[in-house]
């Protein structure tokens, strides 16, 4: 969200005037689900809550909504950019998935909650695990990455029940979801010019997945070091050196650079590039109104008013030799973490 708001100005007015990419970057808005406890104690998608789409404008200029997009009048450069209600705190889950090969279905081993509070200009980011143990919805019990899987393969779609999933269990609701495929978000990195990181510590990862179910050896050295494409995502996505936690950290990392770095460049000349990138890549149910919106907003928050999260320490351990592993919630722990990031 936070790279989306980034590029948002320059690459909407070109977005809008090409119908395909804009019909593959903005996606009609992501249906509510409303989970139930059926008889026997499952938990199960009953019905579908109907899409009203709030309004986010100014008096003087109405939002675009799902169904009425492609009528939406293309943004003129340099003029003044819709601004957010300024009360309503949004939710957004963010996505990354990577499709496997040999026919498997992609799974989102990212998932960020993002949470906006326009009132107090904070924005808070919790890493979710992928091997967090969570109830899905017509499924069960499972790791929570399976949780667009099995969206993918109905018509819940994977970002939709992956939503409905995270709210489920967290108690939160989701308001909108952003979503990038990995092997995209490089070239997008590499279009921006790559990007500078401050590696804190050594890693060396020699279980990488690469093409054709092979390894690769990953190694960075600690300190501040400009990144293209490809290796800023090896450097969000390598887990086998520490964990899933650390990676989660480095994923936000990630999200805090671009965001600063995309701020300072004039982003116009290559907005043909972007958008080209951006249609096989990127998708969201916000409309280009709300995205110029909290774009806006976005260019009015401190760096120190975005806040990180991550769940090491509500999760405990479940292994054995054989059995599938695990990370165990402790939910009261959890929403201790949750309230914190929602009082900001």
């Amino acid at each position: 969200m936070l790279l989306l708001a980034v590029v948002a100005i320059m690459v909407v007015p070109t977005l809008l005037a090409a119908r395909r990419a804009y019909n593959q970057v903005f996606v009609p808005r992501m249906p509510h689900y409303n989970v139930v406890v059926n008889g026997q104690g499952t938990p199960v998608i009953r019905q579908q809550t109907p899409t009203v789409v709030p309004t986010r404008a100014t008096a003087d200029e109405s939002q675009p909504t799902a169904t009425a997009r492609d009528d939406a009048a293309t943004p003129i450069p340099g003029a003044d950019l819709p601004t957010w209600d300024g009360t309503s705190r949004v939710n957004i889950l963010l996505l990354g998935s990577d499709t496997r090969g040999n026919g498997e279905v992609a799974r989102s081993d990212t998932m960020i909650l993002v949470t906006i509070n326009p009132e107090t200009k904070t924005v808070s980011m919790l890493s979710i695990p992928r091997d967090l143990l969570v109830t899905i919805p017509n499924y069960g019990k499972d790791r929570i990455n399976a949780a667009y899987a099995y969206g993918s393969t109905t018509d819940l779609t994977g970002p939709g029940l992956a939503a409905a999933t995270v709210e489920y269990n967290f108690g939160v609701t989701i308001d909108y979801f952003a979503e990038v495929n990995t092997t995209g978000l490089a070239r997008i990195i590499d279009t921006m010019g790559g990007v500078t990181l401050d590696v804190p510590a050594p890693i060396l990862d020699d279980e990488y997945p690469g093409s054709g179910n092979n390894y690769l050896r990953i190694l960075f050295h600690s300190g501040l070091q400009h990144m293209d494409g490809v290796d800023a995502v090896h450097y969000a996505r390598t887990r086998h050196d520490d964990n899933d936690f650390a990676r989660g950290d480095r994923q936000q990392q990630l999200l805090r650079a671009l965001r600063a770095q995309g701020v300072g460049l004039d982003l116009l000349p290559k907005a043909p590039q972007l958008l080209n990138q951006m249609a096989d890549t990127f998708r969201t149910d916000l409309s280009p109104h709300q995205v110029l919106a909290l774009a806006k907003l976005g260019s009015t928050i401190s760096s120190n008013d975005i806040h990180s999260y991550n769940l090491l320490d509500a999760t405990t351990v479940s292994y054995s030799p054989g059995e599938p592993y695990y990370l165990i919630p402790d939910w009261p722990a959890i929403h201790k973490i949750l309230d914190q990031m929602m009082s900001r």
